[in-house]
């Protein structure tokens, strides 16, 4: 009984988990790193002029240039394509961020990576990496990985945007500009947008963290669901049969006691105390599994493309035991009933 009700609360932390994790992942990497209203992409890299031709657009009130450049990292025999990121040193709007909440500064050269990117190449911070840009004039150059960071989502490298461009020999060029516009003028700045030659996208960011959580809530319902139900059955099941056998072994014990003039919710209260002390018993112990299990599953499901982090908040843990509970003792009132309803004579004429 211990056990089976602990695994019910374990499943259920561990499923909950998920929800909390995919809440964390979004206030991370969207809401705390990401504080551009507007991003706005072009088809190729455009001189840093753009940067002040979109400055000067209707309710603009801060721009923040980026150039991605898409190449080929060697470390030794193993290789990873992947988009260096150039941004400024100290960002204001689109944030360099790991996943403890921390702004990274770009050194004035040098690439910035993530652990699973170091991890997938094989490098350490001071060792040096050859970078082939696939895009431009192509140049090939080595440079030094100056800093790690750990990250939930993808396995980006990062580097100042002047000191990318001094290693791919051209003049400041941006691929994008993030925008922090005034609410009331985007309609005004979507409509000049429009008719800016080489603009290829335009990323609002509440529309994109709400298509995010659209997306996922589909997944996380079906999945929580299923979770949910099997762990409320697994409750009820091994709570009622644990009541049930017990009804059936002291059936004539009970309505001995019935009969000498105990009340029914004396006789409740003894059948069904044992299942009580158990559950309660259980109950931080599958607080405790469940953690372990959140763990191991989070080890395990990750991947290049995210890594999802172990966050379960207390009101995960008391959603849990409320509903194992609810579980438990929707069984005991049916069991109890059962024992309300104990034919006496019949139980008292019964043979052992």
């Amino acid at each position: 009984t211990v056990f089976g009700i602990a695994m019910a609360v374990a499943v259920m932390v561990t499923s909950m988990q998920w929800l909390d994790a995919i809440n964390h992942m979004v206030d991370v990497c969207f809401l705390e790193a990401q504080e551009q209203d507007v991003s706005v992409g072009f088809a190729d890299a455009r001189p840093a002029a753009v940067i002040g031709e979109l400055a000067r657009l209707p309710g603009v009130m801060a721009a923040e240039p980026m150039r991605v450049v898409g190449a080929r990292l060697r470390a030794g025999q193993r290789e990873e394509r992947e988009a260096i990121q150039g941004l400024p040193a100290r960002q204001s709007l689109y944030h360099a961020y790991d996943a403890q909440g921390r702004s990274l500064v770009l050194p004035p050269d040098g690439l910035v990576i993530s652990t699973k990117l170091a991890e997938m190449l094989g490098v350490r911070v001071g060792e040096t990496l050859t970078v082939e840009v696939l895009e431009g004039r192509r140049p090939r150059f080595e440079v030094p990985v100056v800093d790690t960071f750990e990250t939930y989502i993808g396995s980006p490298a990062y580097m100042e945007i002047g000191a990318l461009g001094r290693r791919m020999r051209e003049a400041p060029r941006v691929t994008a500009v993030h925008l922090r516009v005034d609410p009331a003028s985007r309609d005004a700045l979507f409509r000049e947008l429009k008719g800016t030659p080489r603009v290829t996208a335009v990323t609002i960011r509440e529309a994109a963290v709400q298509t995010f959580r659209d997306t996922l809530a589909k997944t996380l319902t079906i999945f929580l669901g299923f979770f949910v139900g099997f762990s409320c059955v697994l409750a009820f099941g091994v709570t009622y049969n644990a009541a049930r056998i017990s009804l059936s072994e002291r059936a004539r014990e009970l309505a001995t006691l019935r009969v000498l003039g105990f009340s029914r919710a004396e006789i409740s209260y003894l059948l069904l105390g044992e299942i009580a002390v158990l559950t309660l018993v259980a109950l931080p112990l599958g607080c405790l599994i469940g953690r372990g299990l959140a763990a191991v599953f989070a080890r395990a499901f990750e991947t290049e493309l995210y890594r999802v982090p172990l966050v379960i908040l207390p009101a995960t843990y008391g959603w849990a035991v409320a509903v194992v509970l609810a579980a438990a003792v929707t069984s005991a009132l049916l069991v109890r009933r059962r024992s309300d309803r104990l034919d006496l004579i019949a139980v008292l004429k019964a043979r052992e």
